[in-house]
């Protein structure tokens, strides 16, 4: 499996390079790895805390990524992309040429460091299958699955060059306890904080 912290390192370094609109961090431990990012200037970042919506950053990359120029990045995970995952069909019907991360760790990473149990494991998807299978032939689409450095550098350099026109879909496959210091430490707070006895007012 890919550490996270290696696959932010690349995307780092892609947005330096690279003609990218703005970037997209969806609920979860995207929030913290995402704030780390040095953006260049014009470089938009969008995320939603408020409500803490897991699966808000596909329909946000849909909407955003139809009035801007520029390329947008998204970082998902796993669990927050089964919840709306249906709206790459049409980004696809609008010929956008997004790239999306997504983070596959088995799980709702977030949750389980607030209150772990069983329900926060969650059915693996053949995530690629599914993006070729809404893909069908139409438009322009790539995706690809990587566990290493090495496949990540290469799906990174095909996607900002020869597939520069498509949207490109690069799964990333983690490890199910990588997650951020910061993540660790806000939901150890949250657990706090969720135990604290009934306070009626």
């Amino acid at each position: 499996a890919l550490r996270v912290n290696v696959l932010f390192k690349h995307i780092q370094r892609m947005i330096g390079g690279a003609e990218i609109g703005a970037v997209m961090a969806e609920t979860g431990d995207s929030w913290f790895n995402c704030q780390k990012l040095r953006l260049p200037e014009g470089c938009g970042y969008e995320f939603q805390m408020q409500y803490g919506s897991i699966g808000w950053s596909v329909g946000a990359l849909l909407g955003y990524a139809q009035a801007v120029q520029k390329r947008v990045v998204a970082c998902i995970g796993d669990g927050s992309f089964q919840v709306t995952a249906q709206d790459v069909s049409t980004m696809l019907r609008c010929g956008q040429r997004s790239i999306i991360f997504l983070i596959n760790n088995g799980g709702y990473t977030i949750e389980v460091e607030i209150h772990d149990g069983p329900y926060n494991v969650i059915k693996n998807w053949d995530y690629v299958g599914l993006v070729n299978a809404i893909h069908n032939g139409e438009g322009r689409c790539w995706a690809t699955r990587v566990r290493c450095e090495e496949e990540l550098e290469a799906a990174i350099a095909t996607a900002t060059g020869d597939k520069a026109d498509s949207l490109c879909f690069i799964e990333v496959v983690a490890h199910k306890d990588d997650t951020s210091k910061e993540l660790l430490e806000w939901g150890s707070r949250v657990s706090a904080a969720n135990s604290r006895p009934p306070n009626p007012q």
